[in-house]
């Protein structure tokens, strides 16, 4: 546009210019060719918008990777379940190892050839890279990339305790609490994970994000709440 901006003065007026005998022939030819070229612009780039727009609200969420993510080693671990009491006296104010983001539990997967030694094993978040499960099916977009620590978060205002969530993720460490009626999940206690320093033994370590989930075996299939296939979902989605 930089060779037509003299074409009209300052918030010049094309039917002004008509009516003033400012306007010449070739320069009405020009100014029209510039307004419709304007126009069809802004029609194309009105629609383009238009599908962006629809596209975005289908769009799965894309977080930035977590700093952070708990590692459990097994072989250290006694199931004092210490991390779960730190965990729910820290965030919750009560002992509760229902509500507790970590999961203490022993493997009993003997006939599956996975970690069939009977060993004590702890389920944390595997703050999941994109996509991430719990993020995709929560109707509300409620589960958000905290931005100090990036580890998934549940916005407990948007939350509406419908579980989904909770179903979504693979090894289940997604909690409704019964009281609240909100979900609860392991943000990393922002970079300070209270069940890591509760541990005696040392078997739970907050460690710079790596991808776990391929090396820890799941709990559940998981679902995604699409409303399109899916009746339990369609009320939150409509």
């Amino acid at each position: 546009m930089a060779e037509h901006e003299n074409l009209l003065p300052e918030g010049g007026d094309i039917v002004a210019e008509i009516k003033s005998c400012r306007l010449t022939r070739r320069s009405f030819v020009v100014s029209a060719g510039v307004a419709g070229a304007a126009v069809f612009g802004a029609s194309l780039f009105s629609r383009v918008d238009m599908v962006n727009a629809a596209t975005t609200r289908t769009k799965t969420p894309v977080f930035m990777s977590a700093k952070g993510v708990l590692l459990h080693d097994s072989a250290r671990c006694v199931a004092c379940r210490r991390c779960e009491l730190a965990c729910t006296e820290f965030n919750d104010g009560a002992a509760s190892s229902y509500l507790s983001r970590v999961k203490v539990g022993r493997n009993l997967a003997s006939s599956s050839g996975v970690n069939n030694k009977f060993l004590v094993t702890v389920g944390t978040c595997m703050q999941c890279p994109h996509p991430v499960p719990c993020a995709e099916a929560c109707p509300k977009g409620a589960i958000y990339a905290d931005a100090k620590t990036g580890a998934r978060r549940v916005d407990k205002a948007k939350c509406i305790g419908c579980g989904v969530c909770a179903k979504a993720c693979p090894w289940a460490v997604i909690t409704v609490d019964p009281a609240t009626h909100k979900s609860s999940k392991c943000f990393l206690c922002d970079g300070n994970a209270e069940c890591a320093r509760a541990c005696p033994t040392g078997a739970l370590k907050l460690v710079s994000w790596r991808d776990l989930r391929a090396s820890t075996p799941t709990v559940q299939p998981g679902i995604m709440a699409d409303p399109s296939t899916s009746k339990y979902c369609a009320s939150c989605h409509s």
